[in-house]
């Protein structure tokens, strides 16, 4: 006996080693006699589908189950509706539920009848129809506008609409039955309506609920903006910042304004403006004295702009303004967080007071400096590293000078302050942040808020830019391709006594980081238009360099050019010249996608306005043009203007064509005519495309002995002479 159970167990194990290995099988699962069931939900709300699925793990014929739906006590007369085949059902919940209440679905298995299992699916009445939204996001005039709104409870899908007591949407925008606000609204300001919406339970629910919406226009949000012109007494600049409501308010304004004729004065002012849908409008700071005004246009981003005062205060001049991504300045936001400190290119221009000592004129400051890190945001930290170029009245030229002072956190948090000494003076400045990066400000305007006096004698505004490089190995190895830059300021010509305003714009084509370069150009020096394009472009040689980025050149005057270097390509340049106050930035030339220049790179609608006044009788406009390429080498111009003039102001519309230059293809120059109604009627330019959003421009008039320069579109790292 004991031999043949031996045998037995061993006949069993070899049973199951094989069931295992050839039969690839497994221990039975812990419900192999039952019905497997898989439910995809067990709480349900109204109008709900459930699925159910069946197995039978013992039936290897597959033959399926039998079902059986049960309502629970209480259940409604309509329990839902219960649908089925041989391994799955559906269970889809009634459309109204008042009361909770349970169904159950019993499944047994055909081939096996004792095989069988339950669930049990809880259907719940719906939460309360709620409308989520409260308020939409804020819509921009003339741009196309898209959103939802939203609802919870109840059962969906849901439908939209007005209730019949609500105010109207803005104009241009509608409300679809999906919950849909979209359209391009045509109106600013503050709406609210009564959004109505019915859910799918029978019978219906039906809630309303308030919602606002702000259509803003392009001017909304921190602006600073930085101003350069001239009243009865001379010199006028102004640089601040303000608060725009979007709508027609300006709020949180502050300025700083200095003047040859009166003491500086930095003030705190509100205000009010408008904005017409072709972008142009007018800012009115009504608080202040003589309620300061001043014409604009913005480009179709709302973020940069310029501006031009056209009021009665006897100040006529041009101004940039862009919106700020930083409203924060401090000395640990100039500084960065550390270790090293940040490195800046500094430019201002402005005047020379006239003090015993002093020689009154023109005057302006390139350079650059680093701003170490302070002990704490309430500490001053210092500017040292400093090297600027100056050119001042009287023949003063000075290179390679010391820059050097301090610069901390002022009580507003929107200002902060700067002392530097440099050869001829001590000078301050308040800095207003534009942009900022990685917790530092990347870009700022700054003015000079010193009383004018024998001991400060400049008067000047400009613009700070964060450098890139320092300590420069090679500078010239920043200077790979082509540049492309506007220079304007007053000069007195050779052999001349008096100044007279100077515009130019220029291009720098460098040598991958040689010491050649190539500089085409075109120039009005007091009426006297000269161009060196093609073939008449000067050609010239790099000369002393330094580890600030500081370069020269081997020319001399009228075109006496040093550069400091921003970043790649990217310089700003001064003309050390015998009393001249020239400067500008060069930026990177870019074609876009093409690979030349045609009348297309800059076709387009921009902003256009006129840089810094280099002297009072210059005039000064702003306004939106569009450029529309007719050929591949020339367009149409249309669009409109506001003028300053020292004789009063005038606005009108401009019609007139432009037209790339011989050379035009390969260096983006080109020129540019329109006729203004009303007058005056006649506008002739040169000018260099910087990429397809931005050329500068210098007028050629003939007979024009004032001449500026007029930028065409965006902003970006244009210096304090705009």
């Amino acid at each position: 006996m004991a031999k043949h159970a031996g045998l037995w167990l061993s006949s069993c194990l070899i049973i199951v080693v094989a069931c295992f290995q050839l039969a690839g099988c497994t221990n039975p699962p812990a419900n192999f006699n039952t019905v497997i069931l898989n439910v995809s939900s067990s709480k349900v709300g109204p109008n709900t589908v459930v699925t159910i699925t069946a197995t039978v793990p013992a039936d290897k014929t597959n033959a399926g189950v039998t079902w059986i739906f049960t309502p629970g006590a209480g259940a409604p007369a309509n329990p839902g509706t219960f649908t089925a085949t041989l391994t799955s059902a559906t269970y889809t919940s009634p459309a109204s539920v008042t009361t909770q209440f349970t169904v159950s679905i019993q499944a047994t298995s055909i081939a096996i009848p004792t095989d069988t299992r339950t669930v049990t699916i809880t259907i719940t009445p719906p939460a309360a129809l709620t409308i989520k939204t409260t308020a939409l996001p804020n819509g921009t005039v003339g741009q196309a506008y898209s959103a939802q709104l939203a609802a919870t409870g109840g059962v969906t899908p849901y439908t939209w609409a007005l209730s019949n007591t609500s105010g109207p949407l803005p104009t241009g925008l509608s409300l679809a039955a999906t919950g849909v606000v979209s359209g391009t609204p045509t109106q600013t300001g503050s709406f609210t309506i009564n959004a109505q919406v019915t859910d799918s339970e029978t019978p219906p629910v039906v809630v309303t609920g308030n919602v606002t919406i702000s259509i803003v226009n392009l001017l909304s949000g921190n602006y600073a903006f930085e101003f350069s012109g001239f009243n009865a007494s001379g010199n006028v600049v102004v640089a601040g910042s303000f608060v725009s409501d979007g709508i027609s308010k300006i709020s949180g304004g502050v300025e700083d304004v200095n003047s040859l004729g009166a003491a500086p004065a930095h003030n705190s002012f509100t205000g009010t403006y408008t904005l017409q849908a072709n972008n142009q409008g007018q800012l009115v700071f009504s608080s202040l004295p003589g309620s300061p005004t001043y014409d604009f246009a913005i480009d179709a981003t709302g973020v940069h702009g310029r501006m031009i005062e056209s009021d009665t205060t006897g100040v006529r001049g041009s101004g940039e303004l862009a919106q700020q991504s930083t409203t924060t300045c401090g000395s640990q936001t100039l500084s960065g967080p550390g270790p090293l400190g940040a490195d800046f290119v500094i430019g201002v221009t402005g005047a020379e007071g006239n003090f015993a000592g002093t020689t009154p004129g023109p005057f302006a400051m390139a350079g650059r400096f680093t701003a170490e890190v302070p002990a704490s945001s309430t500490t001053p930290g210092n500017i040292d590293n400093g090297e600027v170029d100056i050119t001042a009245p009287g023949d003063q030229i000075i290179t390679e000078a010391t820059l050097s002072g301090t610069f901390q956190t002022t009580s507003q948090p929107g200002v902060c302050t700067m002392s530097v000494s440099q050869t001829l003076a001590n000078m301050t400045f308040n800095v207003y942040p534009i942009a900022s990066a990685n917790s530092l400000v990347s870009q700022a305007y700054v003015v000079e808020t010193d009383t004018v006096s024998a001991s400060t004698p400049f008067l000047s505004v400009g613009k700070l830019i964060h450098q890139t490089g320092y300590p420069f190995g090679d500078p010239l190895s920043s200077f790979t391709a082509t540049s492309v830059g506007a220079l304007v300021g007053p000069a007195v010509p050779t052999g001349g006594t008096s100044y007279v305003p100077f515009a130019s714009v220029i291009e720098l084509q460098a040598n991958n980081g040689g010491n050649a370069f190539t500089m085409p150009l075109q120039s009005n020096f007091g009426g006297s238009v000269t161009d060196f394009l093609g073939s008449n472009a000067i050609a010239a040689s790099f000369n002393n360099t330094d580890q600030f980025g500081r370069v020269d050149t081997d020319l001399a005057a009228p075109i006496s050019p040093v550069f400091y270097i921003i970043n790649t390509n990217e310089a700003m340049c001064i003309l050390d010249n015998q009393n001249s106050a020239v400067i500008g930035v060069l930026e990177p030339q870019s074609m876009g996608t093409g690979t030349s220049f045609t009348a297309s790179t800059i076709a387009g609608t921009f902003v256009m306005g006129t840089s810094a006044p280099p002297l009072a009788p210059v005039q000064n406009f702003v306004g939106v043009t569009t450029l529309t390429n007719t050929s591949t080498t020339a367009g149409t111009v249309a669009g409109a203007l506001n003028l300053s003039l020292v004789g009063g102001n005038s606005s009108g519309n401009v019609t007139g064509t432009y037209a790339l230059t011989s050379t035009g293809q390969t260096d983006g120059s080109g020129t540019l005519n329109f006729t203004q109604t009303p007058p005056p009627p006649d506008f002739a330019a040169g000018f260099f495309i910087v990429s397809p959003t931005k050329a500068v421009m210098i007028t050629t008039t003939a007979g024009d002995v004032n001449p500026t320069v007029t930028i065409v579109g965006e902003q970006t790292d244009d210096f304090g002479v705009n």
